[in-house]
């Protein structure tokens, strides 16, 4: 309990990685509290008007949840869009997501790909996915197969299925010198990752 305590009086005087803690535990029902989500929405929310990313993001996700707010797209996209433009990979795929679908701000396919692309550099599965679906089908994006074969190789090399499955289909179409560029491309991201991650 003491740990409780001492978090808890951090975050009442304006500690935003306290804040962020707390409202986790009020978000998972940890250190024996109770789920709640309105607590944990105002916490993350305290945290978030500081600028920490992660409790910006957290926030988004209840309100486009309606855990512990009403429902409310608009207000989601707002707090995805602050985390988005500090880098948070997360934020920028469900961002990317909302414009896609046009999930109470519109739809805008552009916009999807521009946040998807930032999302997918940062090795985010599901961006690569949805950002090489948006190549096969020129949504947002000038259709080109050899983008596609890139980001579903890059997908799939990370275990996502669903690009796993479709990545042959697409293969089939290009040439040997395309192929060669896929290859290239996704070599080279990877070692981008891998100086990044050290």
């Amino acid at each position: 309990m003491a740990e409780i305590d001492d978090i808890r009086e951090q975050a009442e005087a304006g500690d935003a990685a306290a804040q962020f803690q707390l409202a986790q535990w009020f978000d998972r029902g940890e250190q024996g509290l109770s789920v709640d989500y309105e607590k944990a929405f105002h916490w993350y929310k305290q945290a978030g008007e500081q600028g920490h990313t992660e409790a910006q993001f957290a926030v988004g996700l209840l309100y486009n949840l309606g855990q512990g707010v009403d429902h409310d797209d608009v207000m989601a996209a707002n707090w995805f869009l602050r985390a988005a433009n500090a880098g948070l990979d997360d934020a920028q795929f469900n961002l990317g997501l909302m414009l896609y679908l046009g999930e109470g701000i519109g739809s805008n396919h552009e916009d999807a790909a521009r946040w998807f692309t930032k999302a997918a550099e940062q090795g985010h599965t599901k961006a690569q996915f949805n950002l090489g679906v948006m190549f096969a089908n020129g949504e947002g994006v000038q259709a080109d197969a050899v983008e596609t074969a890139k980001w579903w190789t890059l997908a799939a090399m990370q275990g996502h299925a669903g690009a796993a499955e479709l990545l042959d289909s697409v293969r089939e179409q290009l040439t040997a010198d395309e192929l060669r560029i896929v290859q290239e491309s996704t070599a080279s991201w990877y070692s981008k990752q891998s100086l990044v991650d050290h």
